[in-house]
């Protein structure tokens, strides 16, 4: 089904979004930062809120940023590790944050949950007032798991999926008109294009259907996430009448190209 400029609500609907960057976006293959495109991030971001829209950063990767400054390549298995290595790394991931946006002159705020905030309507309350307070002084709140409490995370069994989901409850609860995710990845695929020459990208899904969840698989090396935990968020996002993109995050500006109604990537909407 093809895309028409209709079909993406414009600049001109959207105020607030939510942007969800994954490990792989920010940490190579290789363990390497990617500092040129969280600087390109930063930028984007920045500009889109010079420009009057909320903007929320949910980022990925504080593991995956202490193994850089560690020295290692491997991620370890035991929980207390984990832990360690996500408060080395949030850190670093916040330092690595506070200096790009701060060379464009735009304030940020860290905000690290745990699931229980989602269950207890009080604490809730209390956080969605923290990020509209933010929000009125021009300052992006980015949002990450807190791994050092989270452990149950860390061992994957309630696992926000590399943050996809924890992005989607995050854009529901503040009410943001869209979540634009930046992948390893240009859209969503008939199959895995890295296997298979013949797979051709889906510019509109309406629907998570069991046929596609049922083709989902995969993961990065450094990160908890894959293609199913971007399926289930645009899933619970459909089922709230909101709606989703997946992009590559290799240039983060293509989220002005989103924002302006281009087709770009694969677009979550129901019709």
């Amino acid at each position: 089904m093809q895309l028409s400029r209709s079909d993406i609500q414009s600049d001109k609907a959207w105020r607030r979004i939510v942007v969800k960057v994954g490990t792989s976006t920010i940490v190579d293959a290789t363990g390497d930062i990617k500092y040129p495109v969280i600087n390109r991030l930063a930028q984007t971001l920045t500009q889109l809120q010079k420009s009057n829209y909320d903007v929320i950063l949910v980022t990925s990767g504080a593991i995956g940023v202490a193994l850089n400054q560690m020295n290692s390549r491997t991620r370890p298995t035991d929980i207390p590790a984990q832990q360690a290595l996500a408060a080395i790394g949030q850190s670093y991931l916040m330092a690595i944050y506070n200096q790009s946006f701060a060379f464009y002159q735009q304030h940020v705020g860290q905000v690290l949950l745990t699931y229980d905030v989602f269950n207890n309507k009080q604490m809730l309350r209390h956080t969605i007032d923290a990020i509209e307070a933010m929000l009125r002084q021009n300052v992006i709140p980015i949002i990450n798991e807190n791994d050092v409490i989270a452990v149950d995370e860390l061992d994957h069994q309630h696992s926000f999926g590399d943050n996809d989901r924890l992005a989607a409850i995050v854009t529901h609860e503040t009410a943001a008109d869209s979540l634009v995710v930046l992948s390893d990845i240009d859209a969503l695929y008939t199959a895995n294009p890295h296997v298979n020459p013949n797979a051709q990208a889906i510019p509109l899904v309406s629907e998570v259907t069991a046929e596609l969840l049922a083709g989902a698989n995969g993961s990065s090396t450094l990160g908890t996430g894959g293609m199913a935990t971007k399926l289930y968020a645009a899933d619970y996002l459909l089922k709230r009448a909101r709606q989703m993109v997946l992009i590559n995050g290799e240039n983060p500006a293509t989220i002005l190209d989103v924002v302006n109604g281009k087709q770009v990537g694969t677009l979550f909407k129901g019709v």
